[in-house]
């Protein structure tokens, strides 16, 4: 009935603003409690569509798009998710992750200390345990300097992982990147021809960056780090899902 489908509107309303606004305090989680915010905006839109729609023509229109916009969005995302889950092979297990010549280390956010923040220190905790179960290979550090952050996460790594027993001689910095796609691009101009390569990034993002490296011509390998806090599964797989639609719709896909 009309009254029931009010109720789940305002019911899902509630449901995400409850959710997202405490995420809205802590940094890393704060994009996720943004984006369910907007749901949550979203589907207040709705709840006041079908209170309107038996008086205003607008309104039943308008209660009928956001319907067929709402179920859009529900299987996309969750086609998204299904994507960035499909990791082969376990986190714990450095032996098990692809072999490779150069492993692309890719970059996050440092802290105002200098520090890598806890995601970064997963990728570079997985890149010490890749590089020691394959000696032959060398790591190559991405990441320029944020305008929030006290200096590049290619420097931020390196040190974090020569003090965590790398060989400084096995990394090689790129630290003029921003993005993605700059890390990959900028890390393919420091690669000889021909050589093997991985990409490392924390197990969210990794679906993203193996698409990424393979439209860069290098492969789609690639090794998982752990996301570092439950607390950021939500957030961080919301900005998964806005990044990888944006690439789709801006034809980078």
């Amino acid at each position: 009935t009309a009254m029931k489908e009010k109720r789940v509107w305002i019911g899902l309303a509630v449901l995400f603003a409850v959710i997202g606004v405490p995420q809205l305090f802590w940094k890393p989680s704060r994009f996720g409690g943004i984006f369910l915010l907007a749901l949550a905006i979203g589907c207040m839109g709705e709840w006041l569509m079908l209170r309107g729609r038996e008086k205003h023509k607008a309104c039943r229109i308008l209660s009928r798009v956001g319907r067929v916009l709402f179920a859009l969005f529900v299987l996309s995302f969750a086609a998204v998710q299904v994507f960035v889950i499909g990791i082969a092979f376990d986190e714990d297990d450095p032996s098990a992750a692809p072999q490779a010549d150069y492993y692309l280390v890719l970059g996050a956010l440092v802290n105002p200390n200098g520090q890598p923040s806890a995601a970064l220190a997963a990728r570079c905790d997985t890149a010490i345990a890749v590089l020691n179960v394959n000696p032959g290979s060398q790591a190559i550090l991405c990441g320029g300097q944020g305008g929030d952050e006290p200096r590049t996460e290619a420097a931020a790594m390196q040190d974090y992982m020569i003090a965590h027993g790398a060989d400084a001689e096995r990394l090689i910095l790129e630290n003029k990147s921003s993005t993605t796609i700059q890390n990959i691009a900028n890390a393919k101009k420091l690669l000889p021809e021909g050589a093997a390569v991985a990409v490392i990034t924390n197990d969210y993002h990794l679906a993203r960056a193996r698409r990424l490296l393979a439209h860069a011509g290098l492969g789609d390998a690639g090794v998982p780090a752990k996301t570092p806090y439950p607390g950021q599964w939500t957030a961080v797989r919301c900005r998964e899902y806005c990044s990888i639609m944006g690439l789709m719709f801006t034809g980078r896909w």
